[in-house]
């Protein structure tokens, strides 16, 4: 195949690749959303397919030194591609696992930092992992057919590693003449420094996100025994919510939800309270108020000793419900 005739296929096969690639996104954002993230925060820029352009996809399957495909058009991989960039290196991890467990689709891991560490780790440059999915069949979207075995790479970075990546393309990738061996030996210890912060920064996630809270899921606990108690959704978690349970975290074990639970069937009034409330006094929209009243019934004094918002908060609460904060 010559040039002009690979850029023939190319021109023709460009929408079917396409739709290959934004269907690959949209499922990930899909599952990444159903497993409760929100990908405004979650992923560090917007995820969107990108097609090659012609003349670097020429350049890439007939010059470049070190690429001698046999048969350039289909060897090349990357011809459409979607990168997933997160703050955590534990995060891509969350995002493979979603990749791997997509059935229609074949799977080939191209790179993995980790494997690549293992294997030289003494050397400190590129970080990243590369999935090449294909659909097992052909897929009929609207007008076009993905056919089978098209390829699609993903590429999944922590932000990071996507400075270094953006950096060392665009400098040395892309350099219009010869790179001094100095200027390589900065940007391994860049590299370096990189893989050491990554990893300060999944301890910091880490230990902030260990504990009664995260491990037992309370939010969504509270939140569940709120809509079951009140038939309606609460609005989505507060920062008084999370001080508030950070300050009582201690208090909170594996039976917490259910004395929780069990509070809001004895007393059930309490329920019919917060409705009538919600309207003209937000903090009974978060779910973190039955928690508050369950503090009032069981642990009054430690409330007392430790509330850590505005003291009319409780005061109206425990009027509600006919207790007295008085020791």
């Amino acid at each position: 195949m010559n040039e002009q005739e690979f850029l023939q296929k190319w021109h023709q096969e460009y929408p079917m690749y396409q739709a290959w690639g934004e269907l690959v996104t949209s499922r990930l954002c899909l599952k990444l959303e159903n497993a409760g993230y929100d990908l405004n925060s979650h992923l560090k820029q917007p995820v969107t397919p990108r097609l090659k352009e012609s003349n670097s996809l020429i350049d890439k399957a007939f010059y470049r030194p070190n690429k001698n495909y046999n048969d350039p058009y289909n060897d090349i991989e990357d011809k459409i591609g979607c990168r997933f960039v997160v703050l955590l290196v534990d995060h891509i991890e969350e995002i493979s696992e979603l990749i791997r467990n997509q059935d229609d689709w074949a799977i080939k891991k191209c790179r993995h930092f980790n494997e690549e560490r293992k294997k030289d780790p003494l050397l400190f440059t590129y970080q990243s992992v590369h999935y090449v999915v294909r659909p097992r069949v052909d897929i009929k979207l609207n007008d076009i057919t993905i056919r089978k075995n098209t390829p699609c790479e993903i590429q999944i970075r922590t932000l990071l590693q996507h400075a270094y990546a953006e950096l060392t393309h665009d400098a040395l990738y892309k350099a219009k003449k010869i790179v001094n061996p100095e200027v390589h030996r900065t940007v391994a210890k860049s590299m370096a420094l990189i893989e050491t912060t990554d990893d300060f920064f999944s301890d910091v996630h880490n230990k902030l996100n260990t504990g009664a809270i995260d491990t037992l899921d309370i939010n969504h606990g509270l939140r569940e025994i709120y809509i079951k108690h009140t038939g309606t959704k609460p609005a989505p978690v507060q920062k008084s919510s999370l001080v508030i349970l950070d300050e009582f975290e201690c208090l909170i074990d594996n039976e917490t939800l259910k004395k929780i639970d069990s509070l809001m069937d004895k007393y059930n009034f309490i329920s019919q309270v917060i409705k009538d409330k919600t309207p003209d006094y937000p903090f009974y929209n978060q779910s973190v108020v039955v928690f508050v009243y369950w503090l009032i019934y069981r642990k009054k004094n430690r409330l007392l000793e430790n509330w850590p918002l505005d003291r009319k908060i409780i005061e109206t609460l425990a009027t509600d419900i006919s207790i007295s904060l008085d020791k």
